[in-house]
């Protein structure tokens, strides 16, 4: 067992990050980044927080504490805080993943689970003056069970990295609760029907985003379900509708090229699927806060 940051002796490889909530984790920086072929990860020897890190493309070969793991496209990884980790190999093909620093504000325990429930999770009901406990048991090696809804908080998440509101930082916290209450299910639960629907109809719009007249009717013919099912699985799973999650796809797409290139707004408006590019500007400030121009210029200043 491991409590704190400190290994007991004797033990070997544990396999659950054990702590209390709430307080959530404390998020602190995050990002996407690709090792290219040939390249490997930085040895560590004292790092002070957690490193949680998700793998979308390739394979990621980290060691930890002598212990080695090839950590595959749809798997993730929580480093250890105080425990030297390093690429072990080099990298046999260009291997995209996101990163996660964070911490804990109370001690926290390391020990090997296997079948987790619902029951070890949850404490202590809330009462009128006291707030429900749980003591989440996450896998620190494992597999990715929504990934689809991973990636779009993800993209969430990151998307604050362009930005300098004054409510980024509650925002990003935000975001990263749902991250890892997500980690929290995922290692419970078998996938629902409707958590299969969403995957449904995200592989379709990512698929046919570029496509100007996309309507529920669509989607619903698609999938051979009605509309107003496909609408409540989305919501269920994602808290957003299928439409809202085309706006959301598309306007990440747009941030991309508007940072990436130097194409005209109507050219890129074009590219995600929305002809005219007058409304293109006016949706995307909507969502963001910012005209695409504002944004762009915002991006380049900050060097991303």
């Amino acid at each position: 067992m491991i409590i704190g940051r400190f290994r007991l002796k004797g033990v070997g490889l544990v396999n659950t990050l054990i702590f209390e909530v709430p307080p959530f984790p404390t998020y602190i920086a995050g990002s996407k980044d690709c090792f290219n072929e040939g390249k490997k990860h930085m040895r560590r020897c004292t790092f002070s927080v957690f490193d949680l890190l998700i793998v979308n493309k390739g394979v990621l070969y980290i060691c930890e504490d002598g212990v080695k793991y090839d950590v595959k496209a749809g798997e993730y990884l929580i480093l250890m805080p105080g425990l030297e980790h390093f690429g072990y190999k080099a990298c046999t093909v260009d291997t995209h993943y996101s990163w996660i620093h964070f911490c804990l504000e109370k001690p926290y325990v390391l020990k090997n689970c296997t079948d987790i429930n619902w029951g070890m999770v949850l404490k202590q009901e809330h009462t009128y003056i006291e707030s429900a406990k749980h003591m989440f048991h996450i896998p620190r090696y494992g597999k990715i069970g929504s990934q689809e809804f991973i990636n779009h908080e993800l993209d969430r998440l990151f998307s604050f990295n362009d930005t300098n509101s004054p409510e980024k930082r509650l925002k990003e916290q935000i975001v990263f609760q749902e991250l890892i209450l997500q980690l929290q299910k995922d290692s419970i639960q078998i996938p629902t029907s409707a958590e299969q629907v969403t995957k449904q109809v995200i592989t379709f719009i990512q698929k046919n985003y570029q496509k100007e007249a996309i309507k529920m009717e669509d989607i619903s013919k698609q999938l051979l379900f009605h509309s107003d099912y496909i609408t409540r699985c989305m919501q269920k799973t994602l808290g957003i509708t299928p439409l809202q999650y085309l706006t959301s796809y598309r306007l990440s797409i747009a941030k991309k090229q508007l940072t990436t290139t130097n194409e005209k707004l109507d050219s890129i408006s074009r590219q995600v699927g929305i002809a005219d590019s007058a409304y293109f500007s006016r949706l995307f400030k909507k969502v963001e806060g910012i005209t695409p121009n504002e944004y762009r210029r915002l991006a380049k200043r900050e060097g991303k």
